[in-house]
């Protein structure tokens, strides 16, 4: 019976490098750290949760994983295409096909996403290239206890590829029919006679056109990275990428009179030849250090400078004819400074019978950002465009009104957390963080001004029951908080800082481990509320007040893992009811901007064994209901659609040839808008080929 089990403290976890990755040793005597490789489909461990290597049923919190296996058999070249396949994670804005720029989960708009824990989004890097990824975690719910400032609907973090003590070196190459040619290198393997230090090298090389006309873009990925096991408990890691993209930046297309199918998806508004280019470099030091079999350190700093540098045109109006538009012309030279260390001890220790996993932690972070932001005025020269017979290459209008400002922003965070086991049916998590944010604004062409320092404690809470090995019940509350700043805390509101946002969120759900643990089962219901979201202040044209509220609630169901050795599985539906609750001008009631009500996916990928093995078939299906197409509450609506992809392989020796279709049957869908003249209509059908040879 498991009441008469005895109550005992885990191993702390270690993580084997090379064969046998994922292990852990009953000694507690392998190589240490909580960054490794995922096997197959499955979502067992997910490290963004806790920061501790916890098995998932254990852990009143729910989180989805992409793993490596997935992102391969999608034949994502980005990190947001595998977004498609995490079930509520909704596509928001993607800034011109510049950035990650926000998303949603479970109805909440965010811009966090994270690498091995480090804040990505500082600044305004390119998309992520997934060449280099390991796996995608989605944390769902509040995650401020670790994190920091954040929104309470959940979080993406990147884990990367780690060394290897495998020797080994993977060359590929992709194609598709929209004009694509890649070129990848994976390498890892020892470095010295002794395996003490190991390596891994990643790099990718594209060109790549688009179903958009006038669309293309070239990236360069560059990842090495270099372990030392300096001791049998201490391991040095440091890691680097260096990116280089350019795009041609694009809004996508436009609504008249709020509806859509007026023009072709292919359709571009803006400027042929006007490419934007971003260069993003970054460094990770990690140190590993086990004092024992039952406490372990981490020290980590991250390093990030990028920049970004283009022209653009964009539409602003439309004249009365519904042909002509407006545009103006943008001018964009960003620049951003980022570093941030961390440090955690953790520890595994008894008090009377119950046993306690402890996180003690604190972390600081510096971004200096500089950003010009120069336009024309659209109102005295229109740059005008026929959207039906459009003729490009007029001369450009002349900039007239600019923007230049630098911001600084500081954050210091301590935390502590602590994971109990009552009984062999009952946990416990406990979880604190407090932050101490400060940031200074500068408009430096109009003289505005602010500086606004915030002291926020973030709770949060969880309980587990487990009646049976292979269920668990959970509940889990906590809280958020995200300053208002940039331009929206500074140039608009004449140099007052506002009240920062803040977010509660809290939910009840079931965890299940079937085929011996190789499928997780979970259900949620959540709600989410969020205060002082910004809204326009109706008696300042053009300022914000942060008077705004809104609510997320619903329910999820998700499936990941193996049904058998042979089936994979990744699926999920999410009901997501996000409404305004409180506003200036917004109704009581609207719904968010790009959030669906109903969505759901499903991915499966047989591999049959016997004769047919190394042959695999599968395929997935992606649905989302009708949203709100923008904030305004005009009523102006993106439709529902179901778009099905499909994929063969074949694993033959150390190769590896693949085919992917995506949306096989040509759908015409939107994946996101901001508003009428921003609408990012979805691809159509895409063919993609796929080659790579492991030596």
């Amino acid at each position: 019976m498991r009441a008469q089990e005895s109550v005992t403290l885990e191993e702390l976890s270690v993580e084997q490098v090379g064969e046998g990755a994922g292990r852990t040793t009953a000694s507690g005597r392998g190589t240490i750290g909580l960054i490794g490789p995922t096997p197959g489909y499955g979502a067992g461990t997910a490290v963004s949760a806790t920061r501790t290597a916890t098995p998932q049923i254990d852990v009143p919190v729910a989180v989805s994983v992409a793993p490596r296996e997935t992102i391969t058999d999608l034949a994502a070249t980005r990190v947001d295409r595998a977004f498609n396949y995490l079930p509520g994670v909704a596509q928001q804005n993607n800034f011109g096909g510049l950035s990650i720029f926000s998303y949603a989960i479970r109805g909440v708009t965010t811009s966090e996403i994270y690498k091995n824990g480090f804040p990505l989004n500082r600044g305004t890097p390119p998309p992520p290239d997934a060449q280099n990824i390991e796996r995608i975690e989605v944390l769902k719910g509040p995650g401020a206890a670790l994190f920091g400032r954040s929104d309470p609907g959940g979080l993406v973090n990147l884990i990367t590829k780690q060394p290897t003590a495998e020797r080994f070196v993977e060359f590929g190459n992709q194609v598709d029919s929209f004009g694509l040619t890649r070129g990848t290198i994976d390498a890892g393997g020892a470095l010295n006679a002794d395996g003490t230090v190991l390596y891994r090298f990643n790099l990718a090389a594209q060109g790549a056109g688009s179903f958009r006309d006038f669309v293309d873009s070239d990236r360069l990925l560059v990842a090495p990275v270099v372990s030392w096991q300096v001791t049998p408990d201490t391991r040095v890691t440091v890691e680097t990428e260096f990116v280089k993209n350019r795009i041609v930046f694009d809004r996508g297309v436009i609504a008249l009179n709020r509806q859509l199918g007026f023009l072709p998806l292919s359709r571009f508004l803006g400027e042929p030849g006007q490419s934007t280019y971003q260069n993003n470099n970054s460094l990770q030091v990690r140190v590993d250090h086990r004092f024992d079999e039952n406490w372990q350190m981490r020290l980590a700093a991250y390093f990030n400078t990028g920049d970004l540098e283009g022209e653009s045109a964009e539409i602003r109006g439309i004249a009365a004819n519904n042909r002509t538009v407006f545009r103006d012309r943008n001018v964009r030279d960003y620049r951003w400074d980022v570093a941030v260390g961390q440090a955690d001890l953790i520890g595994r220790f008894d008090t009377g019978g119950i046993g306690h996993t402890l996180l003690l932690g604190m972390d600081r972070e510096s971004t200096d950002s500089r950003t010009v932001y120069l336009r024309s005025n659209f109102r005295t020269s229109p740059f005008a465009l026929d959207i039906y017979s459009p003729v490009y290459g007029q001369a450009l209008p002349p900039i007239t009104i600019p923007r230049n400002n630098i911001e600084r922003i500081t954050n210091t965070g301590l935390y502590a957390q602590d994971e109990i086991v009552l009984s062999p049916e009952w946990r416990a998590l406990i979880g604190l963080r407090l932050d101490i944010f400060e940031q200074s604004f500068r408009e430096r062409v109009v003289r505005s001004q602010v500086d606004q320092s915030r002291v926020a404690a973030s709770p949060r809470a969880g309980l587990v029951y487990r009646p049976i090995p292979e269920l668990a019940f959970y509940t889990n509350v906590g809280t958020s908080f995200r300053p208002n700043i940039g331009t929206d805390a500074a140039a608009v509101t004449r140099g007052t800082a506002l009240p920062p946002e803040t977010g509660l969120g809290y939910e009840v759900g079931a965890k299940s481990e079937l085929f011996g643990g190789n499928l997780l089962l979970t259900a949620a219901a959540f709600r989410v509320e969020r205060e002082n979201v910004l809204t326009p202040d109706p008696a300042n044209t053009g300022f914000s007040l942060a008077a705004g509220a809104v609510r997320s609630q619903g329910f999820e169901l998700t499936a990941q893992g193996q049904i058998t050795p042979e089936l994979k599985l990744l699926a999920g539906y999410v009901y997501a009811d996000a409404r305004v609750t409180k506003d200036n001008v917004l109704p009581v009631g609207a719904p968010l901007v790009n959030v669906p009500r109903h969505s759901g996916s499903l991915l499966a990928v047989y591999e049959p064994a016997g004769a047919w093995r190394g042959f695999g078939i599968g395929g997935g299906v992606r649905g989302v209901g009708e949203r709100a197409g923008d904030a305004a509450g005009s009523g102006f609506t993106l439709p529902g659609f179901i778009a099905v992809d499909a994929l063969a392989y074949y694993k033959f020796g150390n190769a590896r040839v693949a085919l992917n279709i995506e949306n096989i049957f040509d759908t015409d869908y939107y994946e996101s808008s901001l508003n009428v003249f921003r609408v990012y209509p979805g691809s159509p059908r895409r063919i993609t080929g796929s080659v790579t040879v492991r030596f």
